[in-house]
């Protein structure tokens, strides 16, 4: 019932042939704001329908009649309306093409239609979605612009209690914007990235992104994008696991990544690849070879393998490990196995577990190993 007035004043009537239609009482001008006559109702005229205002010879409105009864402003708007006797009268809602009434319609009714005005908004969607990165980095980007990530002010907002400095650099309060902009340890990365960015001096990253978008071309928009989405992980890394990676890590993860992606997804071929990595980073200056006896450099060029795994239990705070050698041909070697108490988090299992092997190895008299695991991380 609150939305009764909403609905109505959407309502209009189709003409057809005018003859249930009243002139002054019922909504027919084709007018969003104001559907009614505007001049007064004589009162010999109380009643009097539609179909008193068409020519019935040519079946078109009478101008003589209009003219003399209506005010010059209601005559133009009249005559706007399409005649249309071989159809009979029905409600229909304003606006829409189907004349059917939705909530879509109402909201835009109350607020007007959102899609036109723009108030400063972000509006280079279309742009966005049609890049060609992970679907996962879109989402990101999506809930950067539209300032749902889960940074310290969107808490403070939400009126949860949390330390307000940035985990990374741990001077501002943390926002978007500075997260993966203006934090010190973010413009590092931005700097040792060689990327170029738009001179704009702003607080709102959706501002700051258009920029990018307006600026950089489509292989500047992805490597951007890249970077962003690599900045955020590494935040995360120092919130969630207090740890933070080095800035040319954070670079060469988002450049790898990126390059990966667009091999396998055919955006850009394998020589390309090669040519922005060499001129993204140097190529590595090869140590010198010491001389070495013919056993010790057997043993360089076809080291041992040696697998390293743990398994921890949140229960008791404990862990176990176990460790398997191969030699270069992936033939089974030794193993061994061993308890790990005290262990507080999966990451320091994986440490602990890396740890006890290489004592073991050491142990054993290995001189070269190479050594695998399954955690990242370490």
């Amino acid at each position: 019932m609150a939305a009764k007035g909403l609905v109505c004043g959407g309502v209009r009537r189709r003409i057809g042939k005018g003859t249930s239609t009243l002139i002054w009482e019922h909504p027919w001008l084709q007018d969003e704001l104001d559907p009614m006559i505007h001049i007064e109702m004589p009162p010999q005229m109380a009643g009097a329908k539609v179909v008193g205002l068409i020519d019935p010879d040519t079946g078109t409105w009478d101008h003589h009649i209009l003219t003399d009864i209506f005010q010059p402003d209601d005559v133009p708007r009249i005559l706007r309306i399409p005649v249309s006797p071989d159809y009979d009268y029905m409600w229909y809602w304003y606006g829409d093409p189907k004349g059917c009434y939705s909530v879509k319609d109402g909201y835009r009714r109350i607020v007007g239609n959102y899609t036109i005005t723009n108030d400063g908004a972000f509006d280079k969607w279309l742009t966005l979605w049609k890049l060609k990165i992970p679907p996962k980095w879109k989402t990101f980007l999506w809930r950067a612009i539209s300032n749902i990530l889960l940074t310290i002010d969107n808490f403070l907002i939400k009126r949860v209690d949390v330390d307000p400095s940035c985990a990374m650099c741990g001077v501002m309060q943390e926002d978007i914007m500075h997260s993966l902009v203006l934090c010190g340890y973010a413009s590092s990365i931005w700097t040792q990235s060689n990327h170029p960015l738009p001179n704009i001096v702003t607080n709102v990253f959706h501002e700051w992104f258009s920029a990018i978008l307006n600026v950089l071309d489509t292989n500047g928009i992805v490597y951007a994008a890249a970077i962003l989405y690599h900045i955020w992980r590494a935040r995360n890394g120092a919130v969630w696991d207090a740890y933070l990676l080095l800035p040319r890590k954070v670079v060469t993860a988002a450049t790898a990544t990126m390059h990966a992606w667009q091999r396998v997804h055919g955006t850009v071929t394998d020589r390309d690849a090669a040519g922005s990595s060499a001129t993204a980073e140097q190529p590595p200056t090869p140590l010198p070879v010491p001389a070495v006896t013919a056993s010790v450099l057997a043993a360089i060029i076809q080291p041992r393998r040696c697998f390293v795994d743990a398994r921890y239990y949140h229960d008791g705070n404990s862990a176990v490990m176990g460790v398997v050698l191969l030699d270069a041909d992936g033939r089974y070697v030794t193993a061994y196995s061993a308890l790990l108490p005290n262990c507080f988090s999966p990451l320091m299992t994986e440490a602990f577990a890396c740890k006890e092997a290489l004592s073991w190895l050491r142990g054993r008299g290995e001189q070269d190993v190479q050594i695998y695991t399954d955690c990242p991380t370490l």
